[in-house]
Parts: C-alpha cells; structure tokens; sequence
C-alpha cells in the first residue's frame, strides 16, 4: 500500500468502521460508543503494534469534537460508519463565518470529505473539495495535506457553553492517542527483534545467545515498558482529572517519556537487525520509520519538556521542594 501510494484504501477503512474504530471517540448521547482515554489507548496501541496507515487518531479527534455539536448527527452517523471522512485542525482563524490560516502536514487530510476548523468561536465544518490540497508524504508512511485557507466559507456547527472544553479535550486526544500508537510500534519492534535473534546464526550460533545482545534486548524491554507506565498515567489522568492543568502536565510527562523510549527502540532494533534492519523485506524499518516520526512530532509539535516546566511553574509546586528551597 505504501509503495504503491494507495492511502485511504476504501476497503481498509470499511473495514475499520466496521470494527467501531471511528465511533469510539464519539459521546454515548451523539450517538458514539462513549468509549474513554484508555479505550481509545486500547486501540491505537494494537492498530500501532501491527503499523496500521490510515489516520485513525484524525478519526478519534474528529469523533470527539463533532461531540460537541448538536446539529452533527448526520456527520457523526457518517464518521462512525465510514462513508465520510473528517480531519481536524486548530489555530485557524474565523471572521464572519469564514475561515483562513495556513496549514501543514495534516494527517488525515488528504481525501477527506470534510475539515473541521476548531476555533476559539466555535466548530466550523468546511467541504474539503472547494480547498486546494497538496498531498506530503510523511516519515511514517502516512500522508499529510499542506493548504491555505483564505477566507474560506464554512458552516458553523452549534456548539455549546462547553465548547471549549471539548476542544481542549480533542487536543488532548490527539496528544494521548499518538502515545499509545508509538507504544504499539514499539511492543512490535521488541517481539520483532526478539524473534530474530532466536532464530538469524551468527558463528555457529543463535544472536540471542551472546551476552552483549542479550543486553540490548532487555534495554528495549525496559525502555517500553517505561513507554507503557507514561502512557497509562497520561491516561488515566486525563480520564479521571478531564482535559485541565493536570492532565496537561501528565501528557507532556508521557510524551517526553514515550519519544525517549522510541528513540531507544528504534535505533537499537535496527543495530540489531543489522543490514536488514534498513531493508523493506522486514517490517523493522517501517518501525523504525514510525517511531523517529513520533519522536520528531513530539519534539516539534507537542514540545513536552516546555509544556512541562511550563505547568510545574504554574502550580508553584517547586517552591515546596526542600532541596530547591536549600538550592
């Protein structure tokens, strides 16, 4: 599919409609599953260990912000059992109705039937066929979409009072819901590698057996089991404490963990490999590929040591540490 540039492939997404992947983000009273963060985690760590392309957290963001309107049930019917397809974004703008701002590497975006704008008045619904997309491919073997909307007509969806909440908690989703994918991709890499230095001879023997790999291997094992332990907290504060200050602080906790962890991973499971790590005759590369796509996401786009540091200073939490106090 990748090679072949066929994204979106009708019968894949059919397929995961009908596994209830798009309407488990998606309230119980709008019609969805109702399904929290860690059944969304759920999710996306297996749709992440088996490297599955389609752009299912566009899906679950998308789920979670039409949510929030009370005239989408048509478009929340057609999300949940596939027939259309919407990508989210934020930071654009809105005057009068009308939408601008520019875009870049939107997941989800290319062959989407709709974008839905979330912008600080409201959630506007635009009809992706009058935007210009041009398609970009992505480290990870997905696809993105770079436009520019210029004032762009959009419909405005009714939202209520709480429209900000659900905003907040679509972005932190998205956030949770990449982490749980990367953990995925790497619980795959460690079986992956594992498996092949039980079975690839060198010297008249098993990889597995020398020592040195011995220890390499548990180093993947214990960097993903890290990447499990941040991933659990970041959702289960998110579900217990909603999309506030601590869940927050907690996802930027596990995104800073996670991308390590996928750092490690990624570069040990291709040493390992060797010149087959970096070959498409295994999937290790395809890991590799998705995992330094997260760790780059995370470093430039969710910034969690920023994000972080930013929040501790909020709480004022260090001004009760002892040892900064003796500092």
């Amino acid at each position: 599919m990748v090679a072949a540039g066929q994204w979106g492939e009708p019968l894949t997404w059919t397929a995961l409609a009908e596994m209830g992947c798009f309407g488990i983000a998606v309230a119980e009273a709008a019609g969805g599953f109702g399904g929290g963060a860690i059944e969304i985690g759920l999710m996306l760590r297996t749709l992440g260990r088996f490297l599955a392309i389609e752009p299912v957290v566009t899906a679950v963001v998308a789920g979670t912000l039409l949510s929030a309107a009370s005239d989408a049930e048509d478009h929340i019917a057609a999300l949940i059992e596939g027939e259309k397809r919407y990508a989210a974004c934020f930071g654009l703008s809105d005057v009068d109705g009308r939408i601008s701002g520019q875009v870049r590497n939107l997941s989800g975006a290319w062959g989407a039937d709709h974008i839905l704008a979330a912008t600080d008045a409201g959630l506007f619904l635009i009809d992706a066929g009058v935007v210009v997309m041009t398609p970009v491919p992505l480290l990870d073997d997905t696809v993105g979409a770079d436009f520019m909307l210029d004032a762009v007509p959009a419909v405005q969806l009714a939202t209520g009072p709480d429209w900000s909440w659900h905003r907040n908690l679509a972005v932190a989703r998205n956030v949770m819901a990449r982490g749980w994918q990367a953990w995925g991709a790497m619980e795959g890499a460690v079986a992956a590698t594992s498996e092949y230095m039980r079975t690839r001879q060198q010297f008249g023997r098993a990889l597995g057996t020398f020592q040195t790999v011995q220890h390499r291997v548990a180093e993947m094992i214990v960097a993903a089991k890290e990447a499990e332990s941040a991933a659990l907290l970041g959702a289960l504060v998110l579900e217990a404490a909603g999309p506030g200050p601590e869940a927050q602080r907690a996802l930027a906790a596990m995104t800073a963990r996670v991308a390590a962890a996928a750092a490690i991973v990624a570069e040990t499971a291709v040493q390992l490999h060797g010149g087959m790590g970096v070959s498409d005759e295994l999937d290790i590369a395809a890991r590799f590929r998705h995992l330094q796509a997260y760790r780059l996401l995370a470093d430039a786009e969710f910034r969690p040591t920023e994000q972080y540091i930013a929040h501790a200073l909020d709480f004022q939490r260090h001004r009760h540490s002892a040892l900064l106090i003796e500092g």
